[in-house]
């Protein structure tokens, strides 16, 4: 099977993390599986002197991601012919080229979540607004949806209409072969690792963090993630009068995927406060290190994570505070570590690559 991947609008985060994973665990487990890619150079090059892999690219891929949609309209339908595709896989969520057939994926639930967008300026929300149309004008379009969770699935749907194509096939990980975590007295280490956007809460979770180093306990917090400058300059604002709080509370930004590894083994606890996600890779893969997760309430992050009293509120920042609380008992995280490694096994990319092409397969 030939498959063409349309990946013009994907650069970076978890879209780019499984379409890298999709393509390599696909290679080596499926020996009939060939790929043509169109994407940016910097995808292309992952897959440099790989014969199962024709990648194509061009000076409006390369360029901003309106651009990248002139391509995929003028040029897409060519560069699949061309090379005699037997189908076209677009994970983006967004194909607006005339080749058929063609299946697509649901990887942003944002668009679909009118709650979460209000923390956006105007702008962003007429663009998030349009990412919306185009995403079901793409799903109605084609022969096949690929949903994460059946959390998105029921979300899109109530849009989509209930006729169409789909299947729910979560992501792969990396699995981890053993459970590593330990528990150290000394200092509680807390980690949140995920780029600063206003339904990430950061600010609310620094607040509460805070509140708790000011009352004696013994707690450093690490965030790692792109930084939003509003919502990083509030949080620099609240520790930087503080010595203590400084010293406690650092905040890396964006860093290459071995440090976040580092931090990942070294950690206590591991944080994610966001409240619009579809199945967010960071989570899996802290369980995949055996780390104790506290989360949002929010779906599909209540449906994922193992423990009793590991949810809050990320709006209220006396839950938060609270969960951490309920959270800070060595024989706890050593259960919720056991429990969170083995969930993690569900999420293999054999299973995410064979379900994936036996659903192609089915829908031609």
């Amino acid at each position: 099977m030939k498959i063409g991947i349309d990946a013009s609008n994907i650069r970076s985060g978890g879209g780019k993390h499984h379409l890298l994973s999709f393509i390599k665990a696909s290679l080596e487990i499926n020996k009939d599986v060939s790929f043509v890619l169109v994407s940016n150079k910097q995808i292309n090059d992952q897959f440099v002197n790989n014969d199962r892999v024709y990648t194509i690219t061009n000076t409006l891929l390369n360029s901003f991601n309106f651009c990248a949609f002139f391509s995929q309209v003028l040029l897409s339908n060519k560069y699949f012919k061309t090379n005699q595709c037997d189908l076209v896989f677009a994970p983006g969520g967004i194909f607006l080229s005339r080749f058929r057939p063609f299946y697509t994926m649901s990887q942003n639930m944002l668009p679909f979540d009118i709650k979460e967008l209000e923390g956006f300026s105007y702008f962003k929300k007429l663009k998030f607004k349009l990412i919306k149309r185009l995403q079901l004008f793409t799903f109605r379009k084609s022969n096949g949806v690929i949903f994460l969770t059946h959390y998105a699935k029921e979300i899109i749907q109530s849009s989509l209409g209930a006729n169409k194509n789909c299947k729910v096939i979560p992501h792969g990980i990396i699995q981890q072969s053993n459970n590593n975590y330990s528990y150290s007295n000394k200092v509680f280490k807390i980690l949140y690792v995920s780029d600063f956007l206003p339904y990430k809460h950061h600010f609310n979770v620094v607040k509460a963090v805070s509140e708790m180093i000011l009352e004696g306990y013994n707690i450093e917090l690490t965030l790692i993630g792109k930084k939003d400058k509003r919502e990083y300059n509030k949080i620099k604002n609240l520790i930087n009068p503080n010595v203590t709080l400084s010293k406690n509370i650092k905040i890396l930004g964006s860093v290459d995927y071995t440090e976040v590894i580092r931090y990942y083994q070294k950690s206590t606890l591991f944080l994610f406060a966001s409240t619009c996600e579809n199945l967010p890779f960071i989570v899996l893969e802290a369980m995949s290190f055996g780390l104790p997760i506290i989360s949002s309430n929010k779906r599909p992050m209540s449906n994922i994570i193992n423990g009793k009293n590991v949810l809050f509120n990320s709006h209220k920042v006396e839950t938060i505070k609270k969960t951490i609380l309920n959270n800070m008992s060595r024989n706890k995280l050593l259960d919720i570590s056991k429990k969170n490694f083995e969930s993690s096994k569900e999420y293999i990319w054999r299973n995410n690559v064979s379900e994936t092409l036996s659903f192609f397969s089915s829908m031609k």
